[in-house]
């Protein structure tokens, strides 16, 4: 453990939970840093990204050869040389993210995540307050995903987005038009005072003694 959390985090001193953590998911197999994995914010992307981790998953691990080609011996001691193709990007793979539920395609049943909401929020906390966040895999509770459904949420509230302006209450529309004419009736005070007095407003008032 002590390896590992040299690796991980020189120089600083983790807790126990997150020492744990990364010896059994390293962070340079899982972790959002290393494989630029980002959580999709609608249903119908995360169902496709979950059809890619099931094809990538399910892909068989590429072959590293020093040659580009195998030589493969027959019956009468001969060689023939097959080309072995290189393993294109779409058949990376990648350990199944703790944080998120997977789907198995051949029996079309979902599995929960390993780890779950509850201690992936203790975990990013943790690992926020020592800023070594990036090195956790990408989940729900993450900083960056938070960040990215509220503006996504907000653009799709009518009203927020650009030119846009939303409904609101009667007095709220109107506030401006009434702030103006308060002020100016304000300011106008001393001459309607003196209007009301000219025209004989208030002389039935009583004097009262000091």
């Amino acid at each position: 453990m002590a390896a590992t959390t040299a690796a991980v985090a020189p120089g600083l001193k983790l807790p126990k939970r997150l020492i744990d953590f990364f010896a059994r998911f390293p962070p340079e197999q899982y972790s959002a840093k290393v494989t630029g994995i980002t959580l999709p914010l609608t249903r119908k992307e995360a169902r496709e990204a979950a059809r890619t981790r099931g094809v990538n998953t399910g892909a068989p691990a590429p072959v590293q050869t020093d040659h580009a080609t195998a030589d493969v011996k027959t019956s009468d001691t001969a060689s023939i040389s097959i080309p072995r193709p290189a393993p294109s990007s779409s058949q990376t793979r990648f350990p199944p993210n703790p944080f998120l539920p997977r789907k198995n395609f051949e029996t079309g049943r979902w599995a929960g995540a390993r780890i779950g909401l509850r201690r992936q929020a203790e975990l990013v906390k943790m690992a926020k307050k020592l800023k070594i966040e990036e090195l956790l895999p990408p989940g729900r509770k993450s900083t960056e995903f938070k960040q990215a459904r509220l503006l996504d949420r907000g653009l799709r509230v009518k009203g927020t987005g650009e030119g846009q302006k939303v409904k609101g209450h009667k007095w709220e529309r109107h506030i401006g038009a009434n702030l103006e004419k308060r002020r100016t009736a304000m300011e106008n005070m001393p001459e309607l005072v003196q209007e009301w007095k000219r025209r004989g407003h208030g002389r039935g008032w009583k004097k009262y003694p000091k």
